[in-house]
């Protein structure tokens, strides 16, 4: 197993983030100097106030030279798909999105070879590990999608009060999920979790 993926300040700057980022990022750690020769975890910038982008954006960079963290990211992803699938699934019929989940987690894990020829067979494609974030954000953002469809039909035709409240439980659900999805990331970067489980398959 590797190590849990951490940065210094000149390992971070060395990966070309832009340069207000790294200010920002730096100035979370009490500047350059004070940073400088430190190794910060993904936890710790979490901490610190990272944001939910800066951590996706410097794994992912990382993974580009690091197949264990590309192998990190990609199962995040997988479990970020997973944990929304069963939306999808009231009423998509294709199978695909179910499949593309299983291979990922087989392409991460090395029963699988070729990640393209895996994905492509479940109608997407993951060649790096700038994908495999692209991935996590889509799933993000149908996880968003799909609460704000929940709350806008539960509000129905009840008038533009319900529909005000509507949108109140839509940016709370969105908020919900991207924190979930921020936490599970810093669990797959330092950890081992279980895979999320998919639901059952419906009949």
């Amino acid at each position: 197993m590797s190590a849990v993926p951490s940065l210094t300040y000149a390992e971070l700057k060395a990966l070309q983030p832009c340069e207000d980022s790294l200010k920002r990022i730096a100035k979370l750690f009490g500047g350059a100097r004070k940073w400088n020769g430190r190794k910060i975890s993904a936890s710790e910038a979490l901490s610190a106030g990272a944001t939910f982008a800066d951590i996706v954006w410097a794994a992912s960079a990382l993974a580009r030279k690091d197949k264990y963290l590309e192998r990190r990211l990609c199962l995040w992803a997988a479990d970020c798909a997973a944990r929304v699938l069963h939306i999808y699934e009231r009423t998509g019929d294709s199978d695909a999105p179910r499949k593309a989940i299983v291979a990922a987690r087989r392409f991460a894990r090395g029963e699988i070879d070729d990640a393209k020829n895996a994905f492509g067979a479940a109608g997407a494609a993951a060649g790096d590990a700038w994908t495999v974030a692209v991935t996590a954000r889509d799933a993000w953002a149908a996880a968003w999608a799909a609460a704000w469809a929940a709350a806008w039909a539960a509000a129905g035709d009840a008038g533009a009060a319900s529909r005000a409240a509507a949108w109140t439980v839509r940016n709370a659900a969105g908020d919900a999920e991207e924190q979930w999805q921020f936490a599970r990331l810093i669990d797959r970067l330092e950890g081992e979790p279980e895979d999320w489980p998919l639901p059952e398959l419906r009949k």
